[in-house]
Parts: structure tokens; C-alpha cells; sequence
């Protein structure tokens, strides 16, 4: 058996970001009677600063994921994130992939999708709270599951926001204006997007608004509201993320794609979308570039048993 190795670049080639969409919604419903996924994340501490270690299965995939992501230095060049895909019935890897661009895809599009079922049908005005480069790409995700009217980008540092604003409406064609403030930033929105460390002003969002907090798992203490949280239909990827600060109750979004649960049975209901991106999302997201993948000859392939 070969081992395939794909470099971050060869990764960009083969990552669909559509299709991506698609196999995130289908491994998200309700899990086959024959068993669900089962994952593991864990922290290593080390002399050069903490590895992360993510393992996922699923009934759906004929193979198991390691994601190992290590902390870099801030001037270090790459991500320090790589995906290694196991053949299930073997253990024998599969392939070996640079996880930096496609971790941030996956989430992006988890992101979409998301919003696509739980937002209003009628969602245009999309406010982000945080700029960098999760605001972009969870703005071009959104472009696959929605038409864009007008987005409102708010961050601390209002010279990066406004430059990333200009470069933005470039990119997608859509009016984006840098704001002063997150409650300007919100005032009209239909969905916001928080990717950065910006706190929600409290009881900012109007009735019927949808709020994604993405990278939520990175927060020690709720950035949304608990006025907001308690008036809200509160999900996430899985039910009852492990989120210290997460409301009891948390739906997870397979209920709402295969039709158990209405994701808003009133037109005003506030919903809310806790971003985890649990190692499952690691494995559908590799096997997505792995098979894409199956057939380019000018990638490397090693024997490791040779």
C-alpha cells in the first residue's frame, strides 16, 4: 500500500469547497444504526509549548484520523497542522496532508452551512465581528448557500478592518464597509459572524437575527450575552458541545438536516450556532481531499513498507 503525501498547495488543488458542503451536511445527520462517530481530543504539554491531538472515526468512512497541530512561533512560516488518514480495517496509513489551508476551509464552510439552515430564507445583511483572515474566508464560504447584500466588518484595529473591507468588495463584488463599533456593526445585520475576539454587545441583535460563533471551544467565558443566549434556539455540530459556558439544551445541527427539529418555528426567533468543529469535521474534510486526490499522478507516493 502507498502512502500519499500532500503538500499545502496540493492540498488548495483538490479541496472542492462545494462539495466539501455537501459531505459536511451528509456526515452531520443523524448517525446509521450501525453506529455514529466517536472522537478524541486531547492536549500534550512539551518543552516547545502544547501539541494538539484530534482522532476521529466514522461509520460513513472507511478510514480513521489523526490531526496533530503544533504550537508555532509567531514568525514561523506554515501552520504546524497535519491530517493523517488511516486505512480502517488495515490501520495502515493512507495519506499524510498539510492541514493549515484545510482546517480553515472546513471550518468556513461548516460555517455556511450552518447559516444556510438556520438563518431566515430572506438573510442578506451579514455583519462580522473580527477581521483577519476567518472573516474572509467565512464570508466566501457563505457565498456558496447565500446571495450577499451587504456586509458590515467590525475589529479593533479599524485600519486593518477598512483595508480588509476595500479588498473584500473586491473579491465577492459586494458592498463591505469597515464600522466604528460592533453595535453599528449589528444594528441591521440578519447574520453575524463572530470570528474574533470581539465581545457582542448586550441585547444588540434584533428578533430574527441568526449569530455564528465560530472557534468557540477557544473561549473560557461566554463573548455572547446570556440575556442573548437565554432568549435563544442554541446550537452546535453535536449536541451538548463541551463548552463550560454553553446553555443546557443544545441541539445539535443533524436534528435540523434530517427534519427531527424546525430551526425556527417563528419568523422572530433568534438562533444561535456554536462553532466546535469537532474532529469529526477533520476526517470528512480529509477523505474529501483524499479521494479527490486518488488519481493525480503527480503527487508523491511512498511504500513505507518497502
Amino acid at each position: 500500500m502507498l502512502t500519499t503525501f500532500l503538500s499545502r498547495g496540493e492540498v488548495v488543488r483538490h479541496a472542492r469547497a462545494l462539495h466539501l458542503l455537501r459531505e459536511l451536511r451528509e456526515a452531520l445527520v443523524a448517525p446509521a444504526p450501525d453506529g455514529g462517530p466517536s472522537s478524541l481530543a486531547v492536549e500534550v504539554p512539551g518543552r516547545h509549548g502544547e501539541t494538539a491531538l484530534r482522532h476521529a472515526t466514522a461509520s460513513s468512512i472507511p478510514a480513521w484520523s489523526l490531526t496533530v497541530r503544533a504550537t508555532l512561533r509567531a514568525d514561523a512560516r506554515g501552520s504546524g497542522a497535519v491530517l493523517h488518514l488511516y486505512d480502517g480495517p488495515s490501520g495502515r496509513l493512507l495519506s499524510s496532508m498539510d492541514f493549515g489551508h484545510l482546517g480553515s476551509l472546513s471550518q468556513a464552510v461548516l460555517g455556511a452551512l450552518a447559516v444556510d439552515v438556520l438563518a431566515r430564507p430572506d438573510a442578506a445583511c451579514v455583519a462580522v465581528l473580527g477581521a483577519g483572515p476567518m472573516a474572509s474566508s467565512a464570508l466566501k464560504a457563505l457565498r456558496l448557500v447565500r446571495s450577499l447584500e451587504r456586509v458590515m466588518l467590525y475589529d479593533a484595529d479599524l485600519a486593518a478592518s477598512t483595508s480588509q473591507a476595500l479588498a473584500l468588495h473586491q473579491a465577492l463584488s459586494v458592498p463591505v464597509r469597515a464600522c466604528e463599533s460592533p453595535e453599528e456593526a449589528v444594528a441591521l445585520a440578519d447574520v453575524v459572524i463572530l470570528t474574533g475576539k470581539v465581545r457582542l454587545p448586550s441585547d444588540a441583535l434584533r428578533d430574527g437575527t441568526h449569530l455564528s460563533v465560530m472557534g468557540a471551544e477557544r473561549w473560557l467565558e461566554a463573548p455572547v450575552p446570556t440575556s442573548v443566549l437565554a432568549r435563544a434556539r442554541v446550537f452546535s455540530e453535536l449536541a451538548s458541545p463541551a463548552l463550560p459556558w454553553a446553555p443546557a439544551g443544545v441541539t445539535g445541527l443533524g436534528e435540523v438536516l434530517d427534519g427531527r427539529v424546525t430551526a425556527r418555528p417563528r419568523p422572530g426567533d433568534l438562533t444561535v450556532f456554536l462553532a466546535t468543529t469537532p474532529p469529526l469535521i477533520d476526517l470528512v474534510a480529509g477523505w474529501h481531499v483524499f479521494e479527490g486526490a486518488r488519481h493525480d499522478e503527480r503527487l508523491t507516493r511512498v511504500d513505507l513498507d518497502g
